[in-house]
């Protein structure tokens, strides 16, 4: 009998939105009750994938929480972007109050009006805003990468940071891909910029 190989298909969904979420002052200033222990890996990386996207004109999204709350309030200087992460004028920029970006009208207009909606999900923080942003992405039927290496996740409980995150990334995993930034700069390595798709 003679076995007939295929070729894989690897569905091609075409250029994604690179998000980057939350990267604000509120979780690199100590002593606030959402502040980070540590900054490493989620940091460099990105700041690889950010610095990627930009100087191959991809697009980019960058989201920030502001509440009528003592934390991440519009009046404090801690809900300002990390100054690193800081939007270009070029790039679209998203404000909420909930953890999910889908409260943001605007950002499920702009995905709605894409005929296969895709984005790459990074930042801050996965056991709330990235995972409620991730189910919403997944009811909808919309294409999600949470790359897990350029995000991070609060303590929980016994469970450091470290442990919260591979969990959090194991339960993504259940409803989108779960990738790397270096595979992220691989695969989009000379792919040109387009929201159409």
């Amino acid at each position: 009998m003679t076995v007939i190989q295929f070729p894989r298909h690897t569905e091609d969904l075409g250029t994604p939105l690179f998000v980057f979420l939350d990267l604000q002052q509120e979780y690199i200033s100590d002593g606030r009750a959402y502040a980070l222990s540590g900054r490493d890996p989620w940091w460099s990386n990105s700041l690889r994938l950010l610095d990627f996207a930009r100087d191959r004109g991809l697009p980019v999204a960058h989201f920030r929480q502001l509440r009528r709350e003592p934390f991440f309030n519009r009046a404090t200087p801690f809900a300002e972007w990390i100054e690193e992460f800081r939007p270009r004028p070029h790039e679209m920029v998203f404000e909420r109050s909930h953890p999910s970006c889908y409260s943001n009208d605007s950002f499920s207009t702009l995905l709605d009006s894409l005929s296969s909606p895709f984005f790459l999900l990074a930042g801050l923080t996965c056991e709330s805003n990235c995972l409620s942003t991730i189910f919403d992405a997944h009811h909808r039927g919309h294409k999600t990468t949470l790359v897990s290496d350029a995000s991070a996740s609060k303590a929980l409980g016994d469970h450091d940071e470290r442990e919260v995150h591979e969990i959090v990334a194991e339960i993504a995993g259940l409803f989108c891909d779960v990738t790397s930034t270096s595979q992220i700069v691989s695969r989009y390595t000379g792919r040109k910029p387009s929201l159409a798709g």
